[in-house]
């Protein structure tokens, strides 16, 4: 009865001990919806704290692509025939791999329950995965991005509070030169202050975002965000005024048109144009912010279409600007009448952006469960 013992001790030991000398290689990517599938598993049976796993991104980093590549090599698999998520196993000198993340999260499903594991019989190259070219950085859909981006980018232009300062500040210039001409010069160097602030404010802020690991919690926090941005804009639309308004702060408003008000010329209007985009911030960012989660998510770099996608976003928002200068400018419309109408139709514009943002956070969260919604 003791030998029968020891032996059962010992035959779960070197079990025990086999499976704890393996080692894991993941190979993943920031855009790949499979690989999120993947993440979410690992998060919640706390898979990385069980097991030995090694994590590496591939559509942005260049070392783990070659790093991957030498795996390839060695297990005799061609490029074309490897798509995220990848996992290599390494055991007693002997390498496997499984691909997918069906195959990969059946894999450490059984692991959990301690039941014997034949890797034959999951299937490397299964269709649950996403391709990948490891010459370049990204697997990205600009058309479908850009799909997306510039709705938001027009729902966010059309925001009371720069209407309201553009408006302004046009009438204070022109009160004080009588002069078309530089009335439309200010509007356009002052439009040309907020491009370039946004812009820079973007680049900054996607430069942070870079530091944080993309996974199934960051997009859930960039739709969650915009779930409460959309809620705020579709409260104001009911109850404006009461409470949290997605504008600028009352406290900051007197400042901010002595500040505007200031202005005696062009290059007036460019300098405080640079100024004034930070008290608009609170009015106008958080659309933006949430477009830049979205990018972030994507692993779009701002090195290369990223910028484009930035640059683009902020001609977008600053074109109902150029449009109100030329309309004030040359006289086609006045100060009052734009006044007027933007006056009228301040709660619809909320409206408006509550619904697009709704939708977008509808999008990033409903993406991290339908492969068909990504990128």
């Amino acid at each position: 009865m003791k030998k029968i013992l020891l032996l059962l001790i010992a035959v779960f030991s070197l079990v025990g001990w086999s499976q704890a000398s393996e080692s894991y290689v993941y190979f993943y990517g920031n855009s790949c919806a499979h690989c999120l599938k993947v993440e979410k598993y690992f998060e919640e049976n706390s898979i990385e704290e069980s097991y030995k796993i090694s994590k590496h991104e591939v559509f942005e980093n260049a070392e783990n692509r070659q790093l991957l590549s030498s795996y390839l090599k060695k297990l005799n698999l061609s490029r074309s025939q490897v798509g995220t998520p990848f996992m290599v196993i390494e055991s007693g000198g002997q390498l496997n791999s499984l691909m997918g993340d069906a195959d990969i999260i059946a894999y450490f499903s059984s692991l959990q329950k301690g039941e014997k594991l034949d890797l034959d019989s999951y299937l490397t190259g299964a269709t649950t995965q996403t391709a990948i070219d490891l010459d370049k950085e990204a697997v990205q859909n600009p058309v479908k991005f850009l799909g997306i981006m510039v709705p938001m980018a027009a729902a966010d232009s059309i925001n009371p509070c720069a209407f309201a300062v553009m408006l302004l500040l046009l009438s204070t210039i022109f009160s004080k030169s009588k002069s078309r001409k530089k009335t439309i010069a200010a509007g356009l160097l002052f439009s040309l202050a907020i491009f370039l602030s946004y812009l820079l404010i973007g680049m900054g802020f996607y430069k942070v975002l870079g530091y944080a690991e993309v996974t199934t919690a960051f997009k859930r926090v960039v739709g969650i965000v915009g779930l409460l941005i959309a809620g705020a804009n579709i409260k104001d639309y009911f109850r404006y005024g009461e409470g949290f308004l997605m504008e600028v702060p009352m406290a900051w408003r007197p400042k901010m048109m002595k500040i505007i008000q200031s202005a005696v010329s062009p290059m007036g209007a460019f300098v405080i144009g640079i100024l004034v985009s930070l008290f608009l911030l609170p009015c106008s960012s958080g659309p933006y912010f949430v477009v830049l989660g979205l990018l972030k998510s994507e692993n779009v770099s701002i090195a290369g279409l990223g910028f484009g996608y930035l640059v683009l976003y902020n001609l977008i928002f600053i074109l109902p600007m150029l449009i109100i200068t030329l309309l004030v400018g040359t006289g086609q419309s006045s100060v009052e009448k734009i006044a007027k109408m933007k006056n009228k139709n301040t709660k619809l514009m909320h409206l408006i952006m509550g619904v697009m943002m709704l939708l977008l956070s509808i999008y990033v969260i409903g993406s991290m469960y339908f492969d068909w919604l990504s990128f």
